[in-house]
């Protein structure tokens, strides 16, 4: 179990959290309340200038300014009230707003008309939230007719409930039991009360943050043992930094909501917050992707698929690549930017590229599949397409390829992961097949003897596999009765499978040379003996042991019953010097 770091670096981070706060929130300050709030800027459109976002921002500067005057432009109130009951519930509205508001600019609507497709009304719009007391107020928005143009105000719903709220955070009101110096004097928009409680939702946050994170490090590596993922302690520990400062925001969060901040700075922590969780996330998703690839090596390692496991590296990196981006664009999208112009140039300029470079492209992927699927492996011997040769180099371009003739031929991967590829090399045994003649003088005794000693041969050779070895006489040719020979050999080695064919074809010779027959082929002698009386003797001698397999009960052929094959299983020697057995014998 990896040991958790030491609460300083969540205490660092978070106070960078504030910093770069207090940072980007000034330049976010200078658009949400800008002094000018009658003049719209010259780059924003019709649309943008007659939006719920507009509005909101022209509001949010006019509530800065505590200007009741203009905010009332602001506001869709109900006809029944009078001029100064309109301007106590404007006061009242930026107290609600300054102490329980929830507000983000950057999801609000830059449409004219907003968002058409949520649940509510085409005329009303939802910007933000007030919570009081755990309970959540939307804050509304209505689209009415002005003169000759349409503009946002607050609803009169969202305007009835204001008194009720700010009544409520009258009485939760946390100020009414802290010294008054506290409250007095202020810092960069902050009380001196609040500077306190920062302080200590940071300190909370450090050391809740520790505990949640060794809870969740325990969680994973009971759940990795419990379905045997196999994670190693450097995986565990690249996991608490993000794990850490996760649940560190989420109890500062918690804790904010207790500080009563105003609205302004709110908003500046919140975007500072929405920063630092974007790349908290980014990190965690780049650990998450490093201990998959970790995971993949070792699964392939066991596998024994090294060529696999090459292709873990520039996948990792290009995963971590998509990921960034990924979140890069969020983060934008989150702080108000329209990135669907930047989601349109990279698909602009992601078609370009694969326009350009389709054959690379065709020739990584196609690369990736011949690594990940394997149908063969470097050193492997085989037929690729028309070529015969061995696999030298798989490369995430091209797969080189050692022919017979020596010479290296290099194909293209899009083209050899569409190949008919034939690997030598995972064969789990080697086929023999055979012919044979045997002359027209060759009795039908003979014949039957010749046969069943060869199938002997094959069944009783340790190399030869009984199923199938087959050896029949198949048919008559111009040059005698001719013999077909079938069997599998027990071994995936050339050399060995040479070795074995040789030994075979010896013993044939030698059976056909006992057996007093003779090989046919065209111009061939009608005696291979010198000597007739040898040749005589020889082929009564077949006779005589066919009578006595006659006598003894008839002929194992054409069937070969397993009460007969049994016995004669692998009782021949190979490969040393022990003499065989009397291929002659009966």
């Amino acid at each position: 179990m990896p040991k958790l770091c030491r609460p300083g670096p969540m205490i660092s981070a978070i106070l960078l959290l504030l910093s770069l706060s207090s940072a980007f929130g000034q330049v976010q300050a200078a658009k949400l309340y800008a002094q000018d709030a009658s003049a719209p800027s010259r780059t924003e459109s019709r649309e943008n200038i007659e939006s719920p976002r507009y509005m909101m921002r022209q509001f949010l500067n006019v509530m800065k300014r505590e200007d009741v005057d203009g905010a009332v432009s602001y506001i869709e109130f109900s006809r029944r009230l009078g001029s100064s009951r309109r301007h106590l519930l404007t006061r009242q509205l930026f107290e609600v707003l300054n102490k329980k508001g929830q507000i983000n600019l950057a999801v609000i609507s830059i449409e004219p008309d907003g968002y058409q497709n949520d649940s509510l009304a085409p005329d009303v719009e939802v910007v933000g939230q007030v919570a009081v007391d755990g309970i959540s107020t939307p804050v509304m928005l209505v689209h009415v007719q002005v003169e000759d143009a349409k503009v946002w105000r607050f609803a009169p719903e969202f305007m009835d409930q204001i008194p009720a709220l700010a009544d409520k955070i009258k009485q939760s009101d946390i100020e009414a039991n802290i010294p008054p110096v506290l409250v007095q004097y202020q810092f960069r928009g902050i009380k001196a009360w609040q500077w306190l409680g920062l302080a200590l939702a940071i300190l909370m946050a450090s050391m809740v943050s520790r505990i949640l994170a060794w809870f969740l490090i325990k969680g994973i590596n009971f759940t990795s043992r419990r379905f045997k993922i196999y994670l190693t302690d450097e995986m565990l520990k690249g996991f608490v930094p993000p794990l850490r400062m996760l649940t560190g925001l989420w109890v500062f969060d918690i804790a904010l909501d207790h500080v009563d901040l105003n609205l302004a700075v709110r908003q500046t922590v919140q975007y500072g917050t929405t920063v630092v969780l974007t790349f908290t996330l980014i990190f965690l998703a780049l650990r998450l992707t490093e201990a998959t690839m970790a995971m993949m090596r070792l699964s392939f390692d066991k596998q024994g698929r090294p060529g696999a496991a090459a292709m873990l590296p520039p996948t990792q990196k290009g995963l971590k690549t998509i990921v960034v981006v990924i979140g890069i664009i969020f983060l934008l999208r989150d702080l108000g930017f329209n990135v669907t112009a930047i989601v349109a140039g990279l698909g602009v300029g992601g078609l370009a590229i694969a326009l350009a470079g389709q054959k690379t492209i065709e020739n990584l992927f196609g690369g990736i599949s011949v690594i990940l699927d394997q149908p063969v492996r470097v050193g492997d011997f085989g037929r690729y397409g028309d070529i015969v040769g061995t696999v030298e180099d798989i490369g995430l371009r091209s797969t080189r390829v050692r022919t017979l003739d020596r010479t290296v031929v290099t194909i293209p991967n899009a083209e050899f992961s569409l190949m008919k590829l034939e690997n030598f090399e995972r064969r789990d045994k080697l086929r023999w097949t055979s012919t044979m003649v045997l002359r027209f003088d060759t009795s039908a005794d003979q014949l039957r003897y010749i046969l069943i000693k060869l199938k002997e041969m094959l069944i009783g050779h340790p190399l030869v596999m009984n199923d199938p070895s087959r050896v029949r006489f198949v048919k008559f040719t111009s040059n005698g009765f001719e013999i077909e020979f079938f069997a599998y050999i027990r071994s995936t080695d050339w050399n060995e499978y040479l070795a074995v064919v040789e030994d075979l074809n010896i013993r044939i010779v030698r059976l056909v040379e006992e057996s007093g027959a003779g090989f046919g082929f065209q111009g061939a002698p009608i005696l291979l003996s010198q000597d007739p009386e040898v040749l005589k003797q020889r082929q009564q001698e077949v006779h005589e042991k066919i009578r006595q397999l006659e006598n003894l009960g008839g002929f194992p052929m054409p069937l070969y019953p397993q009460e007969w094959i049994e016995p004669r299983t692998d009782v021949l020697a190979f490969g040393n010097m022990k003499k065989d057995n009397d291929i002659g014998s009966g």
